[in-house]
């Protein structure tokens, strides 16, 4: 790690040196090599200089250089000069596989800096990266409570999964922990809405329906084919509504906490809204979703009130966000075990989240510090 930061200071230094100084030379055979704009044989830190100075003007364009669209959308910008950077310093391996992933991707290109290209990067906090998925774990303090966020990053939706105990609807309730164990590839779970307690419905799991009916009574959330998790306050989601969605998840549980802008509420149709553990599904956009734990029921953290909890979602930044089973439910791991501390050890419940990465052939993978 040490090292690549080391080369990454080195690149940004040669791409000052350069910018300014470094003409765009025409190859001798007229062939396209990746890239390479100053023809000297290799993709370096001077080439993506040559593309920032260059493409604003049209120096270089998709027309003469396709080459240089790294990131595969069908235009040059910084977004490439910053992959050539990448490359060179040794962060990317192969160029076709990362343009073929970014270009697919469910995430924005401006997001690849938040995936590793070289095998997979995990760290003892629980923390996971893979040119698939980017999950970081953090902490903080606030109201006299501690909170855990795990800030994911998924190219592809089948990376965020749902579990029934026992991988069964309505199996008898178990741990998080053995729902997470029977995930392939889990790297990162929280409890969901303990649907088998009330099946109100919707319930949509992985895209499969096993309860079709809409409740009337509750928010409900609906994560999309699309990667959007649109969230509908109580009486406004119908069945006819529904049925012509493209629909990979659903939670009935609630309430949303965040208003239409994403700023906090302070009225809740909720009969729990004293200070408690909680457990929320944060979003940003597509492709980029939190989980959030907050400890409660101790000396040493309290838990959040509803609106304690809202205001903490705007803070973070979420576009909307919804709030799950709480309490001793209230649970987050990782494959390095309990991220949170949940009150009394935690309870059974009937299904998780949680983010997996795809299978993966000849991955190297490296542990951080």
């Amino acid at each position: 790690m040490k090292r690549m930061k080391a080369a990454v200071g080195l690149a940004v230094v040669l791409l000052c040196a350069v910018i300014f100084s470094a003409p765009v030379r025409a190859r001798a055979d007229g062939a396209a090599a990746s890239g390479d704009l100053n023809a000297d044989g290799r993709l370096s830190a001077a080439d993506a200089a040559l593309l920032l100075r260059s493409y604003p003007v049209g120096k270089v364009a998709m027309d003469t250089q396709p080459d240089c669209d790294l990131t595969g959308n069908g235009a040059l910008s910084g977004n490439d000069a910053r992959a050539m950077l990448l490359f060179a310093v040794g962060g990317i391996s192969d160029l076709a596989d990362f343009r073929e992933r970014i270009s697919t991707g469910l995430c924005s290109e401006r997001l690849f800096n938040r995936f590793c290209y070289i095998g997979t990067r995990s760290d003892p906090n629980g923390g996971y990266h893979s040119k698939n998925v980017s999950v970081t774990i953090s902490s903080g303090e606030t109201e006299d409570s501690r909170y855990f966020l795990a800030d994911v990053y998924v190219q592809d939706l089948s990376c965020l999964v749902t579990a029934f105990a026992g991988d069964a609807f309505r199996g008898a309730s178990t741990t998080v922990q053995n729902m997470f164990d029977s995930i392939d590839d889990g790297i990162v779970a929280m409890n969901g809405d303990y649907y088998s307690i009330h099946v109100y419905g919707p319930v949509i799991r992985n895209g499969v329906v096993y309860a079709g009916h809409v409740t009337r009574n509750w928010d409900i959330a609906v994560l999309l084919d699309s990667g959007e998790l649109a969230i509908y306050p109580y009486r406004k989601l119908t069945k006819d509504a529904l049925a012509g969605m493209d629909v990979y998840q659903t939670w009935v549980f609630g309430p949303s906490l965040l208003d239409e802008t994403g700023h906090a509420k302070t009225k809740f149709r909720s009969a729990v809204q004293p200070a408690n553990p909680r457990s929320v599904l944060g979003y940003y956009e597509p492709g980029h979703y939190a989980f959030l734990v907050v400890d409660g029921r101790t000396k040493d953290s309290k838990g959040l009130t509803m609106e304690q909890l809202s205001q903490l979602c705007e803070d973070l930044g979420f576009a909307r966000a919804y709030n799950l089973d709480g309490g001793r439910s209230s649970i987050l791991l990782s494959q390095t075990g309990f991220i949170n501390e949940p009150y009394k050890g935690g309870r059974t419940t009937s299904d998780i989240i949680a983010i997996r990465d795809l299978p993966q052939t000849e991955q190297q993978t490296t542990e951080t510090e």
